[in-house]
């Protein structure tokens, strides 16, 4: 599942889409910004850019 665009949702409801989200995928891959990806659990895997 690919999660894009999210930066109109605020960073609590990202989160808990996120973790919803990772009960049914079996790969999940979000494109966040920085102070959105805080508010995740630190158990996910985090790639970052440049």
């Amino acid at each position: 599942m690919l999660l894009d665009s999210m930066e109109a949702i605020d960073s609590d409801r990202i989160a808990a889409l996120v973790d919803y989200g990772a009960d049914y995928a079996d790969y999940l891959v979000c494109a966040l910004l920085p102070e959105d990806a805080q508010a995740l659990d630190d158990s996910f895997t985090r790639i970052t850019a440049i």
